[in-house]
């Protein structure tokens, strides 16, 4: 059996905890996951064939969300690939909420 391989990336983003959460889920969605956590939880788990992935996402402020990004899988190359994809996808999102 093979080991369990870990990458994970954080950052601290300028939108609101809400906006961070409607982000997350939909970018995720983009990628392939299939998101299997509530939308109002503050961790999504999303899998595809080989990697598991949990995006935290933390509010510091009313403007301000301290976001975690963890994937891992079986072999290195789709951790690794996943975890730099998701943070990518999450940084450069240009949704914005409606009211």
């Amino acid at each position: 059996m093979s080991r369990p391989y870990l990458y994970h990336y954080v950052d601290t983003f300028s939108r609101s905890h809400k906006l961070s959460q409607a982000i997350t889920r939909k970018e995720l969605d983009k990628l392939g996951f299939k998101v299997s956590s509530p939308a109002t939880a503050w961790e999504h788990f999303a899998v595809n064939a080989d990697t598991l992935v949990v995006v935290t996402n933390v509010p510091l402020t009313s403007s301000k969300t301290y976001v975690h990004v963890v994937a891992t899988s079986n072999t290195d190359a789709p951790a690794k690939n996943w975890a730099a994809a998701t943070m990518k996808a999450l940084k450069k999102s240009k949704l914005v909420l409606i009211d």
